[in-house]
């Protein structure tokens, strides 16, 4: 889906979809006790250097169950994920599971570097996604969303 290099690692994001739950996944179990909905899973597989994030959750830690194809709970998310301090440090990738009309996602990190990444859509599904590498030492200034006509959906300034 995206991959590169930044600071010497190849990296990569993918989505991978399962159309039923694999045998040996679990429905995770919501805080009054009740089991999350689902009948298929969606994957993020997000590589850095080789090494999958999250590996150490197992090989569902990454995946959410979705129902179907086109589940609309699947969207609306972002994250900045790496392989050391929860992101905070070293090599990251900022990964958008962005709604409908995001057609890409631009990163503007504290030395004036912009980095743009385009939405890409798992074929025969509504799941979407875009990733940008985050070089270790920068710092996120501001996420930028756009549409196809290039107007602005979101700004977020959060991710400092």
């Amino acid at each position: 889906m995206a991959e590169g290099t930044t600071d010497g690692h190849r990296w990569s994001v993918a989505l991978e979809f399962h159309r039923t739950l694999p045998k040996d996944y679990t429905l995770p179990t919501l805080h009054d006790g009740t089991k999350t909905q689902g009948t298929s899973l969606l994957c993020q597989r997000m590589y850095i250097g080789g090494v999958r994030i999250d590996h150490q959750g197992g090989p569902w830690a990454d995946c959410q169950p979705v129902t179907g194809t086109q589940d609309p709970h699947a969207s609306g998310e972002m994250g900045l994920w790496g392989l050391h301090d929860k992101g905070l440090s070293g090599s990251r990738l900022m990964v958008s599971n962005p709604e409908a009309d995001v057609a890409y996602g631009v990163i503007s990190l504290t030395d004036g570097t912009q980095v743009k990444a385009t939405t890409v859509t798992l074929p025969g599904t509504t799941y979407r996604a875009w990733a940008a590498p985050i070089p270790n030492g920068q710092t996120i200034t501001a996420v930028d969303q756009y549409d196809t006509h290039d107007n602005r959906l979101t700004h977020d300034t959060n991710w400092h």
